[in-house]
This record gives C-alpha cells, structure tokens and sequence, in this order.
C-alpha cells in the first residue's frame, strides 16, 4: 500500500475536472473496502497498491466502449502533431481520433503502471509554474497540452499561489494519459461541432467515498440500466438521454424523466447526484468554451414520480423535440408541438410549474391552448395526469 499524490490544478478548470473524473471510479468502490481516494485543494491522495491506478484507465475504456454512437471526432492539428511524437516515443500504432487517442493510452498506461510504478508515483506527483505554462510530470518529458484544455486561458493570467500563469498547460505522456482517460470517462454527446463532456461534482465523488448507504442507492436507483458499477451508471445517464443541455430547464426535467423511467417503483430521485456540463464549440481549427452548467434535478423528483409511464414518453419526446428546434427547425417536432419559440415557452412553463413557482392550472392552461390539434396536450387524460403531478 502507497500514498499515490496526484497533483491538481485550481477548481473550476476542466484539466482538474477530467482528472477527478478519471480517478472517481476509486472514490465510488472505497467505502466498500481497498483503495481509498481523498481530494485537497491543490492535490489528490489515492491510498492502496500502486496499480490500482489501472481501474482508473479500464473505466475509461469501458465507457467509451458502451457509448459506442458517439462520434469518435478528428482531432486539431496541433494535437495531431503532440500525438505523433507520443505515438513515436512510445512505439504506439492509432488512428487519428480522440477516441483512439484515449483507449491506446489508456491500454499503455495499464501495462505501463505493471513494468514502471515508481515512474507514475513521480510523475504525478510533479508540478511545475512559470509566469506562461503549468508543466505537469516531468519537464524534460513534456508535451503540450491538447487543444482543449486551452479554452480557459485567461487574458490577464491565472494566479496560483505566487505564480500567474497564462493557462498553457503542458504534460508528460503519463499525465496525457490520465487527462485524456478523463476526457473519455465525460464524453457524452457531439452535435452540430458541439461537444458535450459531463461530470461529477467535487463534493459527489468526496460522498461517495464515505457514505456506503448513498453508494447502495444510487446503485439500486441505476440497476435497471444494464451490468455497471455506480460511477459508470452515473456516466452513462447523460448519453442514454441523447440531447444537450443548452436549454437547462428543458434538459433539467429530461434527465430527471429518465432517471424516473428506469428507477425500481419503491425509490425516489430525490438524492440523485447533480451534473456539471460542459459545452465546448470544435469548429476543427480551435476550441472554445461556450458554458459550464451545473444541473441538480433532483428537487423535480415530486412531479416526475408521479406520471404514468405513456405520459413520462410524451414528455421525454416534447422535450428532446424543444432542445432539438432550438438549433434547428424539424418537422416532426413542430407539426407535434409547435415551433421553437412555442416549445421553449412551454417548456419553461412546465418547469416553473415543478418547482412550485407557477401556478398548475396556468400551466395546464397554457398546454392545452397553445399546442397543436394533434399534440398529446390536447388530450385531456394527459393533461388532467399532468395537472395531478404538478398539484
């Protein structure tokens, strides 16, 4: 048993998010024995064997595997050219994608932690500062960073204790393997040169490290989603939901109905953990931030939870169908439920209504007169099952 000391950069950044993400499946198994992870503010502290790490590298190969419709996305120049050198330095032989790119290093660093562990537990125990560029692991080792963990520069630097630095982050390839494992873990959705990447709060993974009855029912309120650990459930929710969370409303009661659609009948969401989503712009010659969002759902377990499983489909459909006209206009979805302003509008409205900040019956009003002839809000079962939940 060791101390593995993984160092991590400030809070907010994406590069610590996708680290912590790597490393949560070890804070998801902990309370049940064995290897322990603990989060500090400028580092994270694994106790247990040395190769333990491996579980962190299998996850994320699992992951991407189960999400297999994912767009496996062609990577930037600059990263295409980092990645050689790796590829050349470490006799790999992939394709160009982020998604080859991340099971390669993945399988490398799985046999690398068997023949080099006194290499990772220096490595990742190294940081250095300069007044331009964070270097993770060995300096002399480094490459840089990928394109994006660059879209948080900051104009006028970042400080970091005594140092301010202009965000440019380098790597050695053991720090590039556990960063893009990350990226794996919180790959969830690629649309119109979108990506969506989501993650676990801090204080979620610091929970489920400690707290073995939580761990018991998040498990239970996931089983239904196939054969995963918790954390891998966890990570499979936002890409079972296939929208992105550019409408937080809208998205905010689709996971929430999701979640409800597959939970046992005795168990309610009303502790299921948050979400922080990242919306990131790849037009393939750079990337660029557009939002981070923290989504909790879990306070619209008393409406969801009370809605037949047709009606919970009706919503779902409505939903999806709002988040996908407010990119484009599709048929299908305004012929059912009108067009993209009428959507958002009632979407909206059917949020305010579940978090107790409107009235039912205006909601139910505002559905039944506005919708289209052949929208299911035009039945009255629906709306009067509706009405019932939000009451």
């Amino acid at each position: 048993m060791v101390n593995i000391n993984i160092k991590l950069l400030p809070y907010g950044t994406l590069a610590r998010e996708l680290v912590l993400s790597a490393l949560s499946p070890l804070a998801f198994t902990a309370s049940l024995g064995g290897t322990t992870l603990h989060i500090y503010e400028d580092e994270a502290v694994v106790c247990g064997p040395i190769d333990s790490l491996a579980q962190v590298f299998q996850t994320a190969q699992q992951l991407l595997l189960n999400k297999n419709k994912l767009p496996a996305i062609n990577p930037h120049y600059n990263d295409r050219q980092v990645m050689g050198k790796i590829k050349e330095k470490l006799n790999l032989q992939v394709n160009d994608t982020y998604r080859d790119y991340v099971d390669a290093l993945c399988s490398w660093a799985i046999n690398d932690l068997q023949t080099n562990p006194d290499k990772w537990l220096e490595s990742l125990d190294k940081i250095n500062y300069s007044t331009k560029t964070i270097t993770l692991g060995e300096p002399k080792s480094a490459f840089s960073g990928f394109q994006p963990l660059k879209i948080e520069k900051y104009k006028y630097g970042k400080r970091f204790g005594d140092f301010r630095a202009q965000m440019d982050i380098k790597m050695d390839e053991r720090w590039v393997a556990l960063v893009l494992a990350g990226f794996g873990v919180c790959y969830s959705g690629f649309a119109d040169g979108e990506i969506i990447l989501s993650t676990i709060p801090e204080k979620v993974i610091m929970k489920a490290a400690v707290d073995f009855n939580w761990l018991n029912y998040v498990q239970q309120l996931t089983q239904s989603m196939g054969n995963f650990t918790v954390f891998q459930a966890l990570m499979m929710l936002p890409y079972t939901v296939r929208a992105t969370p550019e409408l937080p409303h809208a998205y905010s009661l689709l996971l929430a109905l999701e979640l409800a659609r597959i939970k046992p009948a005795h168990l309610s969401i009303r502790e299921a953990p948050p979400y922080v989503f990242y919306r990131i712009m790849y037009t393939g010659q750079s990337f660029s931030l557009l939002e981070r969002l923290s989504i909790d759902y879990s306070f619209l377990a008393p409406f969801v939870e009370k809605l037949s499983q047709p009606v919970n489909d009706n919503l779902r459909d409505f939903l999806r169908c709002t988040i996908i006209q407010a990119r484009r206009q599709n048929n299908y979805c305004s012929n059912r439920y009108g067009d993209a302003s009428l959507c958002d509008r009632l979407s909206r409205a059917l949020y305010a209504a579940a978090a107790k900040v409107k009235p039912a019956d205006e909601t139910i009003y505002l559905l039944a007169r506005s919708s289209p002839e052949n929208s299911p809000f035009r039945r009255t079962d629906v709306l009067r099952e509706i009405y019932n939940a939000l009451s």
